[in-house]
């Protein structure tokens, strides 16, 4: 009932994009790194994306609701690279799986992008830190 709930609200300031061709083509690209977690033996429960847009400037790359399995990726930041997008992905299911917070000492989970070309191998290890 809660992750009915939650998957269906967006956070302040965000709201779910209508679900269409446009928002599905969106959508595989996030679904597309679960499935690579996935095939790399990380066993995930099922997770709900949604795309969500927002009319004013916010830089916030997507959202999870802790401990629901539910993730929103801001529609903004799914044209970045592969690796910044995975950072992205990655960094979000940790939330919405663990319901782990930031950690400014973590590599993943820091509030911010590290870079714009986010180490792989770092990322990759970091989140098999929190997803066993």
């Amino acid at each position: 009932m809660k992750t009915q709930l939650m998957k269906n609200k967006a956070a302040n300031g965000f709201k779910l994009n209508q679900m269409n061709n446009e928002t599905y083509a969106l959508r595989r690209k996030v679904m597309g790194i679960i499935y690579t977690a996935k095939n790399k033996g990380f066993k995930l429960p099922r997770i709900e994306v949604r795309i969500v847009n927002t009319e004013v400037r916010n830089n916030a790359c997507g959202y999870a609701y802790l401990n629901t399995n539910v993730v929103h990726i801001n529609e903004s930041w799914l044209n970045v690279n592969n690796e910044c997008l995975t950072f992205i992905v990655l960094h979000e299911i940790v939330h919405a799986v663990t319901g782990f917070e930031h950690d400014n000492n973590c590599y993943l989970m820091q509030p911010c992008l590290p870079s714009r070309n986010p180490n792989m191998e770092l990322v990759w290890n970091r989140f098999a830190h929190y997803i066993r």
